[in-house]
């Protein structure tokens, strides 16, 4: 078994949010992805997708961008980006979604000794990677809650750990700020996010390992459209 990841899809097959609006690297950007994926993973491999997954602003408006990703090879486990309006309660998600999607929502899941924590998080003040408003840091303090909670979900004795993120957990430099911390009690081997697009930025700071644990930056545009593997069990 691999796992990949890859975040930040952005499908808009029932909206009209064509992504090409953000530049060319964009262009029929849902083909490039089937494409890549359909050429790496198999039915036995897991895709981490660590949210703003779908344009669509209710469940029912998702059901095509939900069909595209059932269709693709392996079990994909899901995470809420800050874009995913769509997005209800995890009980009606796992309703709604078919059965090779995993929602997690603050909540984690394990298989073969590998440990999967996810909840969104949010812009950390501390990081300097956007602006940020007395709103923004409400909702930072409560998403810490909630990746506590998550970790808190994990099963005591794994192999690997591994948390994913929509919102960056450190900065360019390597800087680290709470949410770090607070993963640092539960242990982390592996941390994927994404939500940062291409611009004027180079990301590939992201990519780095800081005392155990391995981040990995893995926004679509940035993979271009292409699932990364982070893991190889087996």
């Amino acid at each position: 078994m691999r796992i990949f990841a890859i975040s930040d899809l952005h499908l808009s097959f029932e909206a009209d949010k064509p992504m090409d609006i953000f530049g060319p690297a964009w262009a029929d950007h849902p083909a490039r992805i089937k494409e890549n994926w359909e050429r790496l993973v198999s039915q036995d491999d897991v895709v981490l997708v660590p949210g703003d997954i779908s344009w669509a602003m209710r469940m029912i408006d998702a059901e095509k961008d939900i069909a595209f990703i059932d269709e693709l090879p392996g079990r994909k486990i899901i995470i809420k980006g800050n874009h995913d309006y769509w997005w209800a309660s995890l009980s009606k998600l796992k309703k709604f979604v078919p059965e090779s999607i995993i929602p997690l929502q603050n909540t984690a899941i394990a298989f073969e000794n590998i440990g999967i924590a996810g909840a969104r998080l949010w812009i950390d003040p501390g990081l300097n990677l956007e602006k940020t408003s007395e709103e923004d840091r409400k909702i930072w303090e409560r998403e810490l809650l909630r990746l506590k909670q998550s970790l808190g979900a994990l099963p005591g004795e794994l192999d690997t750990r591994i948390i994913m993120t929509h919102f960056p957990p450190i900065s360019l430099d390597g800087s680290t700020g709470k949410a770090v911390d607070i993963a640092s009690s539960f242990g982390c081997d592996i941390w994927v996010f994404g939500h940062m697009h291409l611009g004027d930025l180079d990301y590939d700071g992201f990519n780095r390992t800081i005392g155990m644990t391995r981040y990995e930056f893995v926004s679509a545009d940035y993979l271009k459209f292409c699932p990364k593997l982070i893991l190889e069990v087996g």
